[in-house]
């Protein structure tokens, strides 16, 4: 993890296990249930803003449309890797939704992040969402009016970076997205 991200310094930060923060999600769920776990740090999620709220609906919308057989999506729910357990603002899991009844996932077919206020934190993620094979992770930069769009995860980084703008379609699974559209 970053340090310039957190911003800090002289401050040693204590890792902790996935399997620790769900038995302290368990013990004191009102506490850390605005948090997620980023490689070992528990990290305190942002306030949500009207904008997040509504482009965040606009591309679960979109996303749903277009959703292929066997995969279903979600929206703020968590999604286990190997040293954090994070709850991106929309998945798009293999699978049906009883395949998780009694387990998170582990990975995601697409995984999208809605970035007001936390570009660079979103950024991070990426390595994290790389690791856990997360085939495409797209960060939405409301105010740059643009998606960045990450594919082919290698190691603890992708490969691939595109970035669509305005004027731009994304292309997800089969179909197109239209920028125009979600951003007017």
């Amino acid at each position: 993890m970053s340090a310039g991200l957190l911003e800090i310094s002289n401050i040693q930060l204590t890792k902790i296990t996935v399997d620790d923060y769900a038995l302290l999600c368990r013990e004191n769920p009102f506490h850390y249930e605005k948090t997620e776990l980023l490689e070992g740090v528990i990290i305190d999620k942002m306030t949500k803003s009207n904008d997040h709220d509504f482009y965040s609906q606009v591309f679960f919308e979109a996303i749903q449309k277009i959703l292929p057989r066997d995969f279903f999506i979600r929206a703020e729910k968590g999604i286990l890797f190997s040293e954090s357990e994070l709850e991106p603002d929309i998945s798009v899991i293999k699978g049906k939704i009883q395949d998780y009844r009694n387990a998170k996932p582990t990975t995601a077919r697409l995984v999208i992040e809605i970035a007001i206020s936390s570009l660079l934190y979103d950024r991070e993620k990426g390595k994290t969402y790389a690791k856990g094979l997360v085939d495409e992770y797209l960060i939405v930069d409301v105010s740059g009016k643009c998606v960045e769009v990450y594919t082919n995860p290698k190691s603890d980084s992708y490969s691939e970076k595109k970035i669509f703008s305005l004027a731009d379609e994304i292309p997800v699974f089969d179909s197109r997205v239209s920028l125009k559209e979600i951003f007017a």
